[in-house]
């Protein structure tokens, strides 16, 4: 589903990633750890196309980084879902329509949006905030309307950048229990985190990046 070869990165004379060498499987959950500065944001922002290695090669199900043109990057970037950290919603949408627009630049039906973005809230719990604006929801309501907007366009990877970084404990273990639930569905899963306690006893492969490369490779 995922691979990368020998993939560095560079920016300016700071080495980002440096020979990356990993793979991740179709319906697989994997962790990416390490201290702030590691390129866990890096590895991620490879994946979507955010950025490009200098050397090595990414592949993300039939899309490879060597072969990339400007027609196919929308494509790579309608199968993946994305949960940022900092939530990144707007403040004056409301629920429904932050998550509706995800699939409203896709030009997908009304009628259609309405059934996605309903499915969508009621996994993460917030059928009953439609109506609501992000500002009136609390730290973990807002990641889990982050959540279903990654998951309303039913992707086959969805990447979670700290996903719980900003949550107290309870919170976070309700989050990482809806993506849980979302791998169980077959969707490929990579959450960068700094937190152990995200994947301690998941028994889920960790990749540990340490000065730009992979350290070790473990189970949590």
């Amino acid at each position: 589903m995922i691979t990368f070869e020998g993939v560095s990165k560079y920016y300016d004379t700071t080495t980002a990633l440096r020979n990356i060498t990993l793979s991740v499987g179709r319906g697989e959950t994997i962790f990416v750890t390490g201290p702030s500065g590691a390129g866990k944001s890096t590895l991620l922002k490879l994946i979507y196309a955010a950025e490009f290695p200098d050397t090595g090669r990414v592949t993300v199900d039939e899309w490879q980084s060597d072969r990339r043109n400007g027609s196919n990057i929308p494509s790579l970037r309608r199968n993946i879902g994305i949960v940022f950290q900092d939530f990144r919603l707007l403040g004056n949408r409301n629920v429904y329509d932050n998550v509706a627009l995800a699939l409203r630049v896709r030009k997908v039906p009304e009628r259609e949006v309405k059934a996605h973005v309903l499915d969508a809230l009621k996994m993460v719990n917030l059928r009953h905030k439609t109506d609501s604006f992000p500002p009136a929801l609390s730290g973990g309501e807002q990641q889990r309307v982050v959540i279903a907007r990654a998951v309303v366009g039913d992707p086959i990877i969805v990447l979670a950048d700290e996903p719980t970084g900003n949550l107290d404990p309870d919170t976070a273990a309700g989050i990482m229990r809806i993506f849980k639930e979302i791998n169980a569905r077959g969707t490929t899963i990579v959450i960068a985190t700094h937190n152990r306690e995200l994947f301690r006893d998941t028994g889920k492969r960790v990749f540990r990046l340490d000065n730009a490369a992979v350290a070790s490779e473990e189970r949590g």
